[in-house]
């Protein structure tokens, strides 16, 4: 039986990113002890789902038991068990209710048109009710638009970048099957909106690999060279045509947190960083297969970020603006 702690979150990443491991090793039927769960973020939320698709795709029976009515209901709601059985777990209430404005529910991205849709929503999960933002108000007779799709718009670009991008790097060096797992949640209480973007595919050290910026074979490395301005995934080892703005997905989501009084933290095979703070090698041995990504951003101040003055700009160049025109 494997017992999963009681925080599974971007804060204690590398104990959720072990007890995922777990999961992800374990043989034959997996029986998963929730009692002592008291937490659950979105970057959890995509870990284990992430972990328990990998078990279903190799027909193994997963059992979840002993959650707590309240964590049960969340997690429910955000669609965590899909093909897993629940087991000995308090009753919870089973009406849904529309909250497109402060959720984006566990979501698996296996296409591009899917990493549009999910950024659409999680743009709107995001912008939510920013103050100032009227969803009701009548869009502005010259363009056809609204603030929230003023703000929103530059916001979605970013965001499908950053799942298109994703979805592309995961699948190189063998890991073809690779998948997106995306979910974001709106917390009132702090004013936070808290996503996460996780793949299992084959991580920034087997894409960068053979990258001219990347100075050591390390995971650490790897995602270091990975938020650099300009480094393209996938422009950079031929995988798509150039664009004007490509490379820009990741750099920018960590430029926007920070713009909006929060952080990021970026995780790939054995290491972490966090921009704001400090990163390194994950404890006690914790590696994930894949890429994973914890947003967390004050909703109260996407109001004042401008995304053309957040755009990097190339040595001796000016900057390339965004064009929503």
């Amino acid at each position: 039986m494997i017992c999963l702690p009681a925080f599974l979150s971007a804060r204690s990443c590398a104990e959720t990113i072990r007890v995922c491991q777990s999961i992800q090793d374990a043989e034959d039927e997996v029986v998963i002890d929730a009692s002592g769960v008291r937490f659950v973020d979105p970057f959890g939320l995509t870990l284990l789902g992430a972990s328990f698709q990998e078990l279903s795709d190799w027909g193994q029976r997963v059992i979840v038991c002993g959650l707590s009515s309240d964590v049960g209901g969340y997690l429910q709601r955000m669609d965590l068990f899909t093909g897993v059985e629940l087991r000995d777990c308090a009753p919870v209430r089973t009406r849904r209710h529309n909250r497109q404005d402060a959720l984006v529910e566990l979501t698996c991205i296996v296409d591009k048109n899917a990493a549009s849709d999910a950024a659409g929503r999680l743009t709107s999960a995001l912008i939510g009710a920013v103050p100032g933002i009227d969803r009701n108000e009548a869009p502005d007779l010259m363009t056809g638009r609204t603030q929230a799709d003023r703000l929103g718009m530059p916001i979605q670009y970013v965001l499908s970048e950053l799942l298109e991008n994703a979805l592309s790097h995961a699948r190189r060096a063998g890991r073809q099957g690779a998948r997106v797992w995306v979910a974001g949640q709106y917390y009132p209480a702090s004013d936070l909106v808290r996503l996460a973007v996780t793949d299992n595919g084959c991580g920034f050290l087997a894409t960068l690999k053979s990258h001219p910026n990347l100075r050591n074979q390390t995971h650490r490395d790897a995602i270091l060279t990975a938020i650099q301005p300009r480094v393209s995934c996938n422009r950079d080892v031929g995988l798509r045509a150039d664009t004007e703005n490509e490379g820009v997905g990741l750099t920018m989501v960590v430029r926007i947190a920070r713009s909006a009084g929060g952080k990021a933290l970026i995780v790939s095979g054995d290491a972490y960083h966090d921009p704001a703070a400090a990163g390194g090698l994950l404890r006690g041995g914790a590696f994930w297969q894949g890429v994973t990504i914890a947003l967390e951003l004050r909703r109260d101040r996407l109001g004042s970020i401008r995304i053309a003055e957040l755009l990097p700009t190339l040595e001796g160049m000016a900057r390339v603006p965004l064009r929503f025109e």
